[in-house]
C-alpha cells in the first residue's frame, strides 16, 4: 500500500460489525451439520470393521489350534513308538545298568516334557527312576515301592494283558502338577516280566509343544473329561465371551481335550479407541464451534469498541507493516502530522538524526523474537514546521517468518515534558557534579539534627551507603560505643550554635568497625528568605596524617629497640678511610655513635667491640666479603677473629644512607658454639662408625674363631703328614720324590692363604682410615662383605643367596663403607630369623637406570608399618640389646653418597631393606664418614 489511509466514522463500523456477525453464524451451522454425518458414517463403518475383524480371528484360532494338536498327537506317538523300541533293552536288567545311562540321558534330551523314566518288574516293584534334569522329580516314585495308585495300577494291568504301550489317565503328582504315564510292557520268550515307565507332564507339554506365537495369542488349557481344566498356559484369566475352540486328544485319550481362548484383540481394543475418540473429537468439535461463535461475538464487540478507541483517541496511532510503511492511521495522527497523504512510512516522518535509530528498531521488530512484544523508544519527528518528542510503543503481531507481520503503534506527545526535564536535569547535575567533586565530607543537619543530605565524599569515607543516613536522628551509626556521651555532648553545641570556630576533633566508626580521625567545621544552613533550616558540617579525614605522625616519632625507637635485640653485630660505616673519634663526648645516644667512620653500631656490636671502628673493618674486610658487597644477597663468610677469639658468619654489602650517600652495612653473627659443636659431632660420628665395626667384629668373634682354625688346622695336619712321609721314605732309604713335596707344600700354601685372607678381611673393616672417594668394583665389595656375613650365617644355619647382575658399571664411593652398610644389614636379616623355621637370606645387586640398588631380603616376621620410618631414627632399636644406631649411620653413610635407604614388608613373610647409590660421585662423603 502506498499511503495510508483515516480510520471511518462510527456509523460505518457498526454497520460492518452486523455483517460479520451474520457469517460467522451461517459459518457455524454449516460446519455442524457436516459433522453430525461425519459421525453417523464412521458408526456404520466401525461396525462392519468389527464384523469382518471377528471372523478373521475365528479363523486364526481354529487354525493354529488344529495345527498344535496335530503336534501333540505326533509328539505322543513318536515318544510311544521310541518307548517301545527301548523297552526291551532296558528291561533286560531290571537293575539299572550303568551302560545304559547314555541312552536313557539321550532319550529324555530328545523329550524335554518327558519328567522320568523309570521301569517295574512283574509284581508293580519299581527297579530304577531316572528323573529328567529340565523338570526334576514331579512324583515320588522311589526305587522299591510298589505301585498301588489306581493311574498306574490300570496303566500296569492294561499293558501286561494287552501286551501294548498304554497310557494311564492323568494324576496330580506331589508338585501339583498333572502327569500321564506310558507304560510299555517289556515281554522276553512269550513271558511278562513287566513294564518301562515314560511319565509325561502336561505342563510341559504346553510350554515345549506350543510355539510361542499360540501362547502369545491364546490361553491354552488341557481339560478332562467333564471340562475342568487341568494345566493352562498361561495363568491369566481369559473370560468365556472370548472366542475359543476345542479338540479332542488322543492319544493319551480319557476323555482329554485341548480347549484355546483368544486373547481380548488389541485391535479390538484400538477399533473402541478410536471410535470413542471419533465421538469425543465430534463432541469436541461441536463445543468448539459453539465456543468459536460466542468467542466471535465477544471479539467483534471488542474489535467494534477498539475502533472506536482508535478513530476517537486524542493519541497518534497507526496500523504499519513490517517495514513501517503506514496501513492506516486514526485521525490524531494526521492532525499532527498536517498533510499525511504525502508521507508514506515512519522513518520518512522522523528527524534526520534519529532515523537511524528508528530504522534499527524496525528490523528488531521484524525478528521473530520480537513476535508479540512491545518495543518503547522516544524519538523526534517533523510536525509540519516544528520538531516533536514522541514516545512511541509498537507491538510486533504476525507470523514467526516475518512476511506478514503487522505493527500496532501508539505514540504519546512528549515535547514539553521533555524541555522541562532536560533544564532539570541540567541544573541537578551541575549542582551534583559540584558536590561530588569536593573531597571533604559534607553533611546537613535540621534543626532537630536529623540527617537531610550527604555527599559522596561523606558516604565513602564511612562506607555507609545514603540511604542509611538521611533521616537518621542522634545517636547516628558512625559513632564509636566508648565515645557516645562526647559526641553527644558536640551535638548540642551544634544544635545551640556554640560550635567552636576552629572546628570540633572526634573519631568516627566506619561500617566496617574500623576508626578514623576527623575534624568537623559547622555553619549555619539558611534558605533564600535567610531564615536557618540546619546546620551544615564539613568533615575531613585526619586519620592517615595523624597516623604518619606516629609512625615517624616511633619509627626511631622500634628500629633502635630491634636493633639491639638482635643476637648479631650491626654496624653501618663509610666506604671511605674512617676518621678516629677524637672525645667520647662526640656520641650522642645509645645507640649511634656520631663518628665520620662508624655511623651507627647496635648494643652486641658494642658489648663486643665498644664504640671502635677497627672492629667494623676488621670484619668488612674479610676474605670473600669484598668480592659479595655489590650482590643484591650477600654470600655469608665465616671468620675467626683472633683479637676477640670468636667465629662469626659476616654478610657485607653497599646502603643508601639517610644524607644520600653510599655506606656499608656489616652483620656478623656469633657461630663459636656452633663451629664447636660441630667439631665435636664430627669427632664423635667417627669413634662411632669405628666403634660400629669393633663390635660387629666382637658379635663375630666365635665365628671367624671357627674360620681362622680351620685352615690352621688343615696346615698343621699338612705339616705333621708330609714329617713322617719324609721320616719313612729316610728311614727306608728311599728319596723323597720333589712333585710329591710340592704338592703338599703347595696345600698347606693354599690355607695359610685363606687364613691371611680372613685376618686381612677383619683388618680392613675394623681399621680406622680417613674416608675417600675412588673407583670401586660392586662386585668386590659384595664378595667382602659376603665373606665376612658367610661365616656368621653358618654358624646360625642361615642359607644365603647372591644374585649380582652382570656388567654394572664402576661407582665411585668409599667401598669399607659400603661393606660397612651391606654387612650391617646382613647381619640384622640373620638376627630377625633366629626364630624362624625357615631361614633364607637373599642379597641382589643390579642397575636401575642411572642407580645401582642393593636389596637384603629375609623370611622373618616382619617390621610393623608405623615402625618402618622410626627404624632410622637414632637409638631407636627392636631389639633387646640393641644401641639404635646402625640403621641410622647406614642412612647417613647412603645420603652421603647421594643415595636413598627404605624398608618394605614382602608379600609371603620377612621384609626388605634397599639402598641405592647413583653411578657418579658422592658429594659430603667426608661429613658422613
Amino acid at each position: 500500500m502506498g499511503e495510508f489511509q483515516l480510520s471511518g466514522n462510527v456509523a460505518d463500523l457498526d454497520r460492518s460489525s452486523a455483517g460479520q456477525m451474520r457469517a460467522i453464524t451461517w459459518f457455524n451451522l454449516t460446519h455442524g451439520l457436516g459433522l453430525a454425518i461425519f459421525l453417523a458414517a464412521m458408526v456404520g463403518f466401525f461396525w462392519y470393521l468389527q464384523i469382518i475383524e471377528n471372523r478373521h480371528h475365528q479363523q486364526g484360532l481354529y487354525r493354529d489350534i488344529e495345527w498344535a494338536q496335530q503336534t501333540m498327537r505326533l509328539k505322543w506317538r513318536e515318544d510311544q513308538d521310541r518307548l517301545m523300541a527301548v523297552a526291551l533293552e532296558w528291561g533286560q536288567h531290571l537293575d539299572r545298568p550303568t551302560d545304559q545311562s547314555v541312552n536313557i540321558r539321550e532319550f529324555l534330551n530328545r523329550s524335554p516334557e518327558i519328567a522320568y523314566l523309570a521301569v517295574l518288574d512283574e509284581h508293580r516293584m519299581l527297579k530304577w527312576v531316572q528323573p529328567s534334569r529340565r523338570i526334576g522329580s514331579v512324583f515320588a516314585r522311589s526305587p522299591g515301592s510298589t505301585i498301588d495308585d489306581s493311574a498306574g495300577f490300570a496303566a500296569f494291568t492294561a499293558a501286561r494283558d494287552e501286551h501294548r504301550s498304554i497310557f494311564s489317565p492323568p494324576f496330580l503328582s506331589d508338585d501339583n502338577d498333572v502327569v500321564v504315564e506310558l507304560h510299555a510292557p517289556v515281554v522276553r520268550d512269550g513271558r511278562f516280566q513287566g513294564t518301562v515307565i515314560a511319565a509325561t507332564s502336561l505342563q510341559s507339554v504346553l510350554a515345549y509343544s506350543l510355539p510361542r506365537e499360540v501362547r502369545e495369542r491364546y490361553q491354552v488349557m488341557i481339560v478332562d473329561q467333564g471340562g475342568n481344566p487341568l494345566v493352562s498356559s498361561t495363568p491369566r484369566h481369559v473370560h468365556d465371551a472370548n472366542v475359543s475352540y476345542e479338540l479332542p486328544l488322543d492319544p493319551p485319550g480319557y476323555g482329554l481335550r485341548l480347549r484355546a481362548y483368544a486373547f481380548t484383540s488389541n485391535a479390538r481394543v484400538i477399533d473402541r479407541t478410536l471410535l470413542a475418540a471419533i465421538f469425543g473429537l465430534g463432541s469436541a468439535s461441536l463445543i468448539s464451534l459453539a465456543l468459536l461463535w460466542r468467542h466471535a461475538r465477544k471479539r467483534l464487540a471488542a474489535e467494534t469498541e477498539r475502533d472506536r478507541l482508535f478513530t476517537l483517541s486524542v493519541d497518534p496511532m497507526a496500523i504499519m507493516q513490517r517495514d513501517g510503511k503506514f496501513m492506516r492511521v486514526n485521525p490524531a495522527f494526521g492532525e499532527l502530522f498536517r498533510a499525511p497523504g504525502a508521507l508514506s512510512d515512519l522513518v520518512s516522518l522522523t528527524h534526520t538524526d534519529d532515523r537511524p535509530q528508528v530504522a534499527a528498531l524496525l528490523e528488531q521488530l521484524a525478528g521473530s523474537e520480537h513476535r508479540d512484544r512491545a518495543v518503547q523508544f522516544e524519538a523526534r519527528f517533523l510536525a509540519g514546521s516544528q520538531t516533536r518528542w514522541l514516545r512511541w510503543s509498537i507491538r510486533s503481531v504476525g507470523a514467526r517468518s516475518g512476511q506478514h507481520q503487522t505493527l500496532y503503534a501508539v505514540a504519546h506527545d512528549t515535547t514539553e515534558s521533555k524541555h522541562a526535564q532536560a533544564a532539570l536535569h541540567a541544573e541537578t547535575a551541575f549542582r551534583r557534579a559540584m558536590e561530588d567533586s569536593v573531597a571533604t565530607g559534607m553533611r546537613a543537619l535540621d534543626m532537630q539534627g536529623r540527617i537531610t543530605y550527604v555527599n559522596r565524599a561523606f558516604c565513602q569515607m564511612l562506607g555507609f551507603e545514603e540511604a542509611e543516613l538521611l533521616n537518621r536522628l542522634p545517636p547516628f551509626p558512625y559513632w564509636p560505643d566508648q565515645d557516645q556521651p562526647a559526641h553527644q555532648a558536640n551535638i548540642e553545641l551544634i544544635l545551640q550554635g556554640q560550635a567552636p570556630a576552629a572546628g570540633l576533633h572526634a573519631k568516627l566508626r566506619r561500617k566496617d568497625g574500623s576508626l578514623i580521625d576527623a575534624r568537623l567545621y559547622v555553619s549555619a544552613l539558611r534558605d533564600q528568605a535567610g531564615a536557618q533550616t540546619g546546620w551544615m558540617t564539613s568533615i575531613t579525614d585526619i586519620t592517615e596524617p595523624n597516623r604518619v605522625r606516629e609512625q615517624l616519632a616511633a619509627a626511631q625507637e622500634r628500629f633502635t629497640t630491634v636493633l639491639d635485640e638482635l643476637d648479631a653485630a650491626v654496624s653501618v660505616a663509610a666506604i671511605e678511610e674512617p676518621v678516629p673519634i677524637e672525645s667520647p663526648a662526640q656520641v650522642q645516644g645509645p645507640a649511634q655513635v656520631q663518628s665520620p667512620a662508624l655511623l651507627f653500631a647496635n648494643r652486641f656490636y658494642r658489648g663486643i667491640f665498644g664504640q671502635d671502628p677497627s672492629g667494623h673493618r676488621e670484619l668488612a674486610r674479610a676474605p670473600g666479603s669484598i668480592d659479595s658487597r655489590a650482590a643484591q644477597n650477600p654470600t655469608p663468610v665465616e671468620l675467626y677473629l683472633g683479637s676477640v677469639g670468636r667465629w662469626f658468619e659476616v654478610r657485607t654489602r653497599p646502603i643508601r644512607w639517610v644524607d644520600g650517600r653510599t655506606v656499608e652495612i656489616t652483620v656478623a653473627i656469633d657461630i663459636t658454639r656452633r663451629r664447636e659443636a660441630e667439631q665435636w659431632q664430627r669427632t664423635q660420628a667417627e669413634k662411632f662408625e669405628g666403634h660400629s665395626r669393633l663390635i660387629s667384629m666382637g658379635e663375630m668373634a666365635s665365628s671367624l674363631a671357627h674360620e681362622l682354625n680351620q685352615p690352621l688346622t688343615a696346615i698343621a695336619n699338612y705339616c705333621t703328614g708330609l714329617s713322617a712321609r719324609v721320616r719313612v721314605r729316610h728311614a727306608s732309604g728311599q728319596s723323597v720324590d720333589a712333585d710329591e713335596l710340592l704338592n703338599a707344600l703347595g696345600k698347606t700354601s693354599a690355607q695359610a692363604e685363606r687364613a691371611g685372607r680372613v685376618i686381612r678381611r677383619i683388618r680392613d673393616f675394623v681399621k680406622r682410615s680417613e674416608p675417600e672417594h675412588r673407583d670401586c668394583e660392586i662386585s668386590v665389595i659384595v664378595a667382602d662383605a659376603v665373606g665376612l656375613a658367610e661365616i656368621e650365617s653358618s654358624r646360625q644355619n642361615v642359607r644365603l643367596v647372591v644374585d649380582v647382575a652382570a656388567n654394572l658399571p664402576v661407582v665411585r664411593a668409599d667401598p669399607v663403607l659400603l661393606e660397612q652398610v651391606l654387612l650391617n644389614l646382613l647381619k640384622n636379616a640373620m638376627d630377625a630369623m633366629r626364630d624362624q623355621p625357615v631361614r633364607k637370606l637373599a642379597l641382589s645387586v643390579n642397575q636401575r637406570v642411572d642407580t645401582i640398588e642393593f636389596s637384603v631380603s629375609d623370611t622373618g616376621p616382619g617390621i610393623a608399618r608405623d615402625l618402618q620410618e622410626k627404624l632410622f631414627e637414632p637409638f631407636f632399636t627392636t631389639k633387646p640389646d640393641g644401641m639404635g644406631m646402625g640403621l641410622n649411620i647406614c642412612r647417613s653413610i647412603i645420603e652421603a653418597h647421594n643415595g636413598r635407604l627404605w624398608v618394605i614388608n614382602n608379600p609371603q613373610a620377612g621384609c626388605t631393606f634397599s639402598f641405592s647409590i647413583p653411578v657418579g660421585q658422592p658429594q659430603n662423603l667426608a661429613r658422613a664418614a
